[in-house]
């Protein structure tokens, strides 16, 4: 119960990483705000949970973070984790990406990030201290084939974007961390590769199976906790062992 009487706000919670880690955090005695755009994936996640509180809305819309955070702290007291875990891509060439969808795209997975970042610290730092995650991407460390430009370049920029806030925010106690995670089996990712692709591309990676949403749950939740208590401005790869590959051309 490392969590016991802490609250959190878990954003992009409706499904995926986000909502199995809004279950971990409850599991270990948190209560977790579960922010989603869609309202009824936002409510069905607090179902699961078996308590929790609801927040629909857009964390792209102006000011919505704000009242986000600040909404949590005057309902539950205190705010002590952030998980910012909203971020879209698809599949598009540079050609093919106008101004608008790399402008959206931008401001999805790096501006919703940053702005959760500083409403976390203007909150978090006066109060003495607080945790925040990011949830990156290896499509942030390197090129992933097919995927829109502006995914993979938001992503190394919540990167650095994690160490910046973690050097700002460590003399007021917050620290600031990011997940990697690689390819996670969830059902978009099965709907892309189908049944036979999902097992071709397990086996090609060090440890051969694809990551659960709960393993990237787990590391969130690893450092969001006070067992974390000494790593900050870190960026941790949740892939299966991906990172460490060098691929190479077929002899």
């Amino acid at each position: 119960m490392r969590f016991e009487g802490k609250v959190a706000v878990v954003t992009g919670a409706g499904s995926g990483i986000g909502r199995a880690t809004a279950l971990r955090l409850a599991s270990e005695g948190a209560l977790v705000v579960v922010n989603d755009l869609r309202a009824q994936a936002a409510e069905e996640t607090v179902r699961l949970i078996g308590g929790g509180e609801a927040v629909a809305g857009d964390v792209l819309e102006p000011g919505f973070v704000d009242r986000l955070l600040d909404g949590t702290v005057e309902r539950h007291g205190r705010l002590d984790v952030l998980h910012n875990n909203v971020g879209f891509g698809g599949r598009a060439s540079f050609t093919e990406v106008d101004d608008a969808t790399w402008a959206r795209g931008i401001d999805g997975n790096l501006g919703a990030t940053f702005r959760g970042i500083r409403a976390a610290l203007r909150i978090m730092g006066p109060r003495g201290g607080g945790v925040v995650v990011n949830t990156a991407s290896m499509a942030g460390v390197a090129k992933v084939a097919g995927v829109t430009p502006y995914y993979g370049t938001a992503k190394a920029a919540v990167i650095h974007l994690t160490k910046e806030a973690a050097v700002e925010g460590g003399p007021s106690g917050v620290r600031v961390n990011a997940v990697v995670p690689g390819s996670v089996s969830t059902p978009a990712f099965a709907s892309y590769l189908g049944e036979a692709g999902l097992a071709r591309y397990a086996a090609q990676l060090p440890l051969p199976r694809l990551a659960d949403p709960a393993d990237i749950a787990a590391a969130v939740a690893f450092l969001a906790s006070d067992d974390a208590a000494a790593i900050t401005g870190v960026a941790l790869p949740v892939d299966s062992g991906l990172a460490a590959l060098l691929a190479q051309p077929d002899a």
